[in-house]
């Protein structure tokens, strides 16, 4: 049957495309919602196709009344409001609320979007986390009973923004400084002015993902997650399943599990990140939308279960939770973005014609420019492989990454 399917802005690194991909194919009306089409048309990232697209409503999307006007003007009716991009989560909930369409409890995703909300609610349900401390100005730092060195971040940012290690209380009061005098994200909503300040966990990093109804939670895999460089927290590269072993991927999956009911997230997709100390994982963060970074992919293809398409059917009458099955496993390797004008790219089909290279895709082409962040979304493309093991999957999609080559002007 064919439904109306209202889409609330997106990410820029994946899930929220191949959800609006998803539900073209499902056969519905696709209806997105955006302050700014031209977002998700520039160079520098995965851009969205317009012919998935019926319709698109410009309208003030991070205020949720407007979102609740837009979609009571359209027609047919919506029969779903879904956001899968992290800035617009709570948007998405209060006006599905509002709405009566089905969504998560408004109060979930605002406890998951505040680090220190989510700290304090995992804590006291039992769930481990590192030693933090919520502060709301630089002179609150010092004097921290908190093992050094620490992690330093926004409370409600996303893609890695402002993450940092800190080895000294001053370096991280001049950080908390910095994170302040930042008020807005990238999408022009007004940040939580404060801070957390937290012991480092060293250990590797992984997610677990899963969806969420009725208060139901179905893991369908665990992710290692590679990273670059102290004292940013870069994303590289991931692989599934994460082949933890020792009982590592159960524990992984409870912690992550037990948080998602801390916070009272009860629908929708959870990407729960954790690091593995050296008593066993830590909840970093919840968040409540698939995982961007191609991670969703990356679940496809090991297990046979497409998590943005389950996310769009969730919404509708008849869902089921599916069985995921083991097929082998994936992995992702990101191209570090350079700063300058890009004046060359080349290697794509060599990198294509590789043994297991599933996806090869370039965000960028000859002319266009930009300085990177320390964030995430500094990239220039991504190759996704597959093999038998993760570890196998992830050696695959770097070698064929190496094949690419991006210049820019005043690289060598």
């Amino acid at each position: 049957m064919t439904r109306h399917i209202a889409f609330l802005e997106s990410n820029l690194t994946g899930a929220g495309y191949e959800a609006i991909l998803a539900a073209r194919e499902a056969g519905h009306r696709v209806t997105f919602l955006t302050r700014d089409l031209s977002l998700y048309l520039a160079a520098g990232h995965e851009r969205l196709d317009p012919a998935w697209l019926d319709e698109v409503v410009v309208c003030d999307t991070n205020d949720s009344r407007a979102v609740v006007d837009a979609v009571r003007r359209l027609s047919p009716p919506a029969d779903a409001l879904i956001s899968v991009g992290e800035w617009h989560m709570i948007a998405a909930a209060e006006a599905a609320r509002a709405l009566g369409l089905p969504g998560p409890d408004p109060a979930g995703v605002r406890a998951a979007r505040d680090k220190s909300a989510t700290r304090a609610l995992c804590a006291a349900a039992g769930v481990p986390v590192p030693r933090f401390a919520r502060v709301t100005g630089p002179e609150e730092v010092g004097g921290r009973d908190l093992d050094l060195p620490w992690v330093v971040k926004p409370l409600d940012d996303g893609g890695s923004n402002g993450v940092q290690l800190c080895a000294t209380a001053a370096e991280a009061a001049e950080h908390v400084r910095t994170i302040l005098a930042d008020t807005h994200n990238e999408r022009g909503q007004l940040k939580i002015p404060a801070a957390l300040v937290e012991e480092y966990v060293d250990g590797p990093e992984v997610s677990v993902e899963a969806l969420v109804h009725g208060g139901e939670i179905t893991v369908l895999a665990v992710t290692w997650k590679e990273l670059g460089e102290h004292p940013h927290f870069v994303e590289t590269g991931h692989h599934v399943p994460a082949e933890l072993g020792d009982g590592l991927d159960e524990r992984c999956a409870r912690v992550a599990t037990d948080a998602v009911r801390a916070v009272g997230f009860d629908f929708g997709a959870a990407h729960v990140e954790l690091r593995l100390a050296a008593d066993g994982p830590r909840l970093i963060e919840i968040n409540c939308r698939p995982a961007g970074d191609r991670i969703t992919r990356l679940v496809e293809l090991a297990t046979g279960v497409g998590i943005p398409a389950e996310l769009v059917a969730l919404h509708l009458p008849g869902w089921t939770p599916p069985g995921p099955v083991a097929k082998g496993a994936a992995a992702i390797a990101f191209l570090p973005a350079a700063a300058g004008t890009v004046t060359e790219v080349s290697g794509e089909d060599a990198a294509r014609r590789l043994e297991g290279v599933a996806d090869v895709s370039l965000y960028v082409a000859p002319g266009d420019g930009g300085v990177p962040p320390a964030a995430n979304s500094a990239r220039h493309g991504h190759v996704v492989a597959t093999a038998p093991t993760g570890r196998e999957a992830l050696h695959r999609a770097r070698r064929a990454l190496s094949l690419i080559t991006v210049r820019t002007a005043g690289s060598h």
